[in-house]
């Protein structure tokens, strides 16, 4: 593939997955020099600053304050974009640490994207997440000549009223999307309400996004993939009681 394209992980800090990414990076075809690491911060460095300027106020999620570890990976999102705005990145894939295996070469992925595409689409998502194939939207009918779907960004319901799926979104483990669509995300991404996906299906809907879902997927997740995003009452006990503090200041 000819032109630039930056590849960037959020990251938890866990060496095992880090070792992983990498390595199934350059197993198919990605060069070292364009993985970008999004480190920071995770879920025990969010400060008042942070929080103020990231998080909307009296945010509640099923009648609970947004966790920590929502905030820290929503921020880390922002942060990917946030560079790709700043170096004229054209295009970017934004990975999240739990993938465990990409099933083939990803230049050669993408050059199939980019064969399918009109010339308005914005993003493209990958993921193996339950409940995440395309044929689960009911939003049309899986043709094996084709890699790619457009999804609708309005949330959908079942027959019996229950929420199908949220959006746009196909959870924010493996996407891809253009300068253009990083620029509106950005401009508009702080500050947010929730984790990644769900934030980016209420952007989608404000900005109109025009969102891909690739069918088959060639992302698989890491087995027994755990989620650091909740807290043990009884680990990091100073960072709970700094978290409840600055929470009930900025009124979370």
């Amino acid at each position: 593939m000819s032109f630039k394209c930056k590849f960037y992980i959020i990251h938890n800090l866990n060496q095992g997955r880090k070792r992983t990414i990498i390595n199934q990076l350059e197993l198919n075809g990605v060069d070292k020099e364009d993985i970008v690491f999004i480190n920071h911060p995770n879920k025990n460095e969010l400060t008042y600053d942070i929080k103020k300027k990231a998080v909307q106020k009296n945010t509640r999620i099923n009648n609970k304050v947004i966790k920590d570890g929502w905030i820290s990976v929503s921020y880390k999102h922002y942060l990917a974009l946030s560079d790709m705005v700043k170096n004229s990145i054209p295009y970017g894939v934004v990975i999240e640490d739990n993938v465990g295996k990409i099933g083939s070469n990803v230049y050669e992925r993408i050059e199939r994207y980019h064969e399918e595409l009109p010339d308005d689409w914005d993003i493209v998502f990958e993921s193996d997440q339950k409940f995440l194939n395309f044929s689960y939207t009911e939003e049309g009918l899986i043709d094996k000549n084709k890699l790619l779907y457009e999804k609708n960004n309005e949330i959908t319901y079942k027959e019996d009223g229950t929420i199908r799926l949220h959006g746009g979104s196909r959870s924010a483990q493996f996407y891809y999307l253009n300068l253009a669509c990083a620029k509106k995300l950005h401009e508009n991404y702080l500050p947010f309400n929730h984790a990644p996906d769900m934030w980016m299906n209420d952007l989608f809907r404000k900005l109109g996004i025009k969102s891909y879902w690739a069918e088959p997927t060639f992302i698989i997740t890491e087995k027994n993939h755990k989620t650091s995003t909740n807290q043990s009452l009884f680990k990091d006990f100073k960072h709970i009681l700094t978290s409840k503090y600055i929470n009930f200041r900025l009124d979370l």
